[in-house]
C-alpha cells in the first residue's frame, strides 16, 4: 500500500508544475551556472594551495636551515615584529622572479620558522610578476590609490592581494619610490605569536631560553 506522508504532501505543494517548471529552468538554472562560473574564477587553483605559499620552494613555515645553509645568503639576529632572524641575498649574488631580476630578497624567521619573504624588483617588471603569480595562485584582489612625488606629480599606485591558507601574498607597484615594486609573502599570525612569546619572556625569563 502506498502511504502518503505529511512530508510528501508538503513537498508536492512546493514542487514547480507545468509552466512554472519551465520558467524555473529558463531563469534559475542559468543564473546558478553563472554564479558557479564566477566562484570558479575567484577561487585559486587547488594545486596552488597544495604546494604551499613561498618563493621557489621556500615556503612559509619552513626551517631556517634551508636558507642559512645556502652560501648565497647572509643571516643575522634582529628584533622585528615578525621575527628574530633575517637572511638576505648577498649583493654579489643574483636571483630572479618570473624572469625579472631581483633587486633585494629577505627571509624573516621567528624561532627558526619562516614568517615572511620580501622581494623588490624594478617597477617596469611589476606587471609580469603579477601575471605570473596570478597564473599560480588565481586572480588577485586589486585596489588602487593616488600617490605623489616630491614635485607634486600624481601617480596611480596599484596593490594586488592573494589569500592562502598559510598566509597572504601582496604585490605593491610602488614601494616607497617610483622605480621599485615590492612582493611580500606573510604569515598573518606571526606578529601575534612573536608578541605573545616576548611578553611571556618578559614576565618569566626562564621562558626565554
Amino acid at each position: 500500500m502506498n502511504q502518503e506522508t505529511a512530508l510528501d504532501r508538503s513537498l508536492a505543494l512546493v514542487r514547480p508544475r507545468g509552466r512554472w517548471r519551465e520558467r524555473l529552468r529558463a531563469t534559475a538554472i542559468p543564473r546558478l551556472k553563472a554564479l558557479l562560473a564566477v566562484l570558479a574564477l575567484a577561487l585559486p587553483p587547488l594545486a596552488a594551495w597544495a604546494e604551499g605559499l613561498g618563493f621557489k620552494g621556500v615556503d612559509l613555515g619552513s626551517p631556517l636551515a634551508r636558507v642559512a645553509s645556502d652560501p648565497r645568503y647572509a643571516c643575522r639576529a634582529v628584533n622585528t615584529p615578525i621575527g628574530d632572524t633575517i637572511c638576505s641575498l648577498r649583493p654579489s649574488e643574483a636571483e630572479t622572479i618570473a624572469g625579472a631580476p631581483v633587486a633585494t630578497l629577505f627571509y624573516f624567521y621567528d624561532a627558526s620558522s619562516l614568517t615572511g619573504i620580501q622581494i623588490t624588483v624594478a617597477e617596469t617588471d611589476c606587471q609580469r610578476v603579477v601575471d605570473a603569480l596570478g597564473a599560480k595562485y588565481g586572480a588577485a584582489r586589486m585596489r588602487s590609490e593616488k600617490v605623489k612625488n616630491f614635485n607634486g606629480a600624481a601617480f596611480e599606485n596599484r596593490t594586488w592581494d592573494w589569500q592562502h591558507p598559510e598566509g597572504s601574498l601582496q604585490v605593491k607597484r610602488y614601494a616607497g619610490r617610483l622605480d621599485k615594486s615590492v612582493i611580500r609573502y606573510t604569515d598573518d599570525h606571526a606578529a601575534q605569536r612573536v608578541q605573545q612569546r616576548r611578553a611571556a619572556a618578559a614576565k618569566d625569563p626562564r621562558k626565554d631560553l
